[in-house]
């Protein structure tokens, strides 16, 4: 059972967690303007194959290296997700250029 300490260390990380939810729905929304619903059920729906995998290896850190690697574990799977959507992020924009200068006689 876990202390009243460590359950009330959980909660930021929690709020923190689905802090990202609105913006990211909002992003989809915008986007995908013309279909909406079906945005926003492709969205809700790609939590889904992150869910089952992640669950796995959480069940396989706590039984080998233990409850304690589990921290670490989140951590490494935090940044590798940082990095990719940072990366898909800048895919994402239009690269800007810079204007030519004029030829002039």
């Amino acid at each position: 059972m876990a202390s009243s300490h460590e359950q009330a260390a959980r909660v930021p990380t929690a709020i923190l967690g689905f802090a990202v939810i609105p913006g990211m729905q909002t992003r989809v929304l915008t986007t995908a303007s013309s279909a909406p619903t079906l945005a926003m059920a492709v969205n809700a729906s790609a939590y889904q194959p992150a869910v089952a995998p992640g669950a796995w290896l959480g069940g396989h850190t706590a039984d080998g290296p233990g409850l304690r690697a589990i921290h670490l574990l989140a951590a490494t799977i935090t940044t590798l997700g940082i990095a990719i959507s940072t990366h898909a992020h800048h895919q994402g924009r239009p690269r800007t250029r810079t204007p030519e200068p004029a030829n002039t006689p």
